[in-house]
């Protein structure tokens, strides 16, 4: 049962690495535009997912990411294998409902699942600095800016070192162990983990103040691609509220 949790943990930590993990093995054509129209575009999706329960509007809305993300050079496979596991976990909170209202966990899914892939959308085509530099050049405080710049640093290595140390004990361990030994053990990992996380946060903000590090906004690109971009939102945007 121990190996089954420890596993679990494991899976679950890589996993929440990915999700907020950004890499390019290629870049497609939404790499190109400029990341404050990205950001705009995606905040508006997630309202437009989040302020309604009609089918046919969730539908088209998820349908037409899903074709945007496509076309403009996404791997589809890697962005809903970044998103399936909120969205499975979103449905098993809201199953109990299912007696109530039996559309609703699913419709419930449905408006996370485009959430989700409306940030992902912006994840996986865009640099957290240049996320950061549109929230800047949109007058975004600098304060919540910088934390939330440190925060995103700081979350990859966090899981990181879970994995880290999950790794380190199951190398180390000759058996099985009982279920006392689990605890035990368990808590010294957890112990572990505070430490190098204080230890690791500390070295980070000295890292970011010795290298004077800043969010500066990012300098106006605006182009053929960005209307594109602007005129497909507000077409999916138009017809969701005519539909």
């Amino acid at each position: 049962m121990h190996v089954v949790i420890e596993r679990t943990l494991k899976n679950a930590s890589s996993y929440f690495q990915n999700f907020f993990l950004q890499d390019y093995p290629t870049k497609g054509t939404l790499h190109s535009i400029d990341p404050r129209v990205k950001l705009l575009s995606t905040l508006l999706f997630v309202i437009l997912a989040v302020s309604t329960f009609e089918p046919k509007k969730l539908i088209f809305l998820l349908f037409s990411l899903i074709a945007i993300s496509a076309i403009l050079g996404l791997n589809l496979r890697r962005l809903f294998s970044r998103v399936w596991l909120f969205s499975l976990f979103s449905f098993v909170v809201v199953l109990p409902l299912l007696l109530q209202d039996p559309k609703y966990p699913f419709l419930f899914t449905l408006r996370v699942l485009i959430a989700l892939v409306s940030v992902q959308m912006l994840i996986m085509s865009s640099s957290f600095a240049e996320i950061c530099s549109a929230l800047r050049s949109l007058k975004v405080p600098e304060v919540f800016v910088q934390g939330l710049w440190l925060a995103y640093r700081y979350i990859i290595v966090v899981f990181q070192d879970i994995i880290n140390i999950l790794l380190a004990r199951e190398s180390r361990r000759v058996s099985k162990g009982s279920h006392m030994d689990l605890w035990k053990r368990g808590g010294e990992s957890v112990g572990l983990f505070f430490l190098r996380s204080i230890e690791r946060a500390e070295r980070v903000q000295l890292a970011m103040a010795s290298r004077g590090d800043k969010i500066f906004g990012i300098r106006s690109k605006f182009g053929i691609l960005e209307i594109i971009y602007i005129a497909l939102s507000l077409f999916i945007v138009l017809w969701c509220i005519v539909l």
